[in-house]
């Protein structure tokens, strides 16, 4: 089943960290509620508990690398995780948004629902907004591997 790859981002200053996610999903329209689940023990989940937010960047398909590194259980914690080459901006609220993503969910946290050795993070949609243009193949992840899916065909 093909997921779409996003970079959940938390936190602020020192204390910003991101991590691949491909679990994301929305999951209601009123009020407008978004999840993802994670490992219990997921350095993301520090931060989000932290600020009470969290940003969903959604990728774009030349940003496998992106995807790769926020995936590594090995790169530096913190700020330093964001490494060279990583442009980012601050959303208002905690979290970074992610140059070059094809659009973002910026999140209040609503809950965090345990579930066996993972948890659900669900939160409260307070800003999204599509930044490249619908013509930019979005990042997906099927069958082992990464993939481009581009805009909808006509008709």
């Amino acid at each position: 089943m093909p997921t779409g790859v996003t970079v959940v981002t938390s936190g602020t200053g020192e204390a910003v960290h991101g991590m691949t996610v491909s679990s994301f999903t929305t999951l209601s329209l009123a009020p407008p509620l978004v999840s993802f689940s994670v490992r219990t023990g997921a350095r993301i989940r520090g931060p989000i508990e932290a600020t009470g937010a969290f940003v969903v960047n959604l990728l774009a398909a030349e940003q496998e690398q992106l995807a790769r590194w926020f995936a590594d259980p090995d790169r530096p914690t913190g700020a330093a995780g964001f490494r060279d080459g990583v442009r980012t901006s601050e959303a208002p609220g905690g979290g970074l948004l992610l140059s070059g993503a094809v659009g973002y969910f910026a999140c209040r946290l609503d809950r965090i629902v345990e579930a066996g050795d993972h948890v659900i993070v669900i939160g409260a949609v307070e800003r999204c907004r599509t930044l490249r243009p619908a013509a930019v193949p979005a990042l997906v992840f099927a069958d082992g591997g990464f993939h481009a899916v581009g805009p909808r065909l006509p008709g």
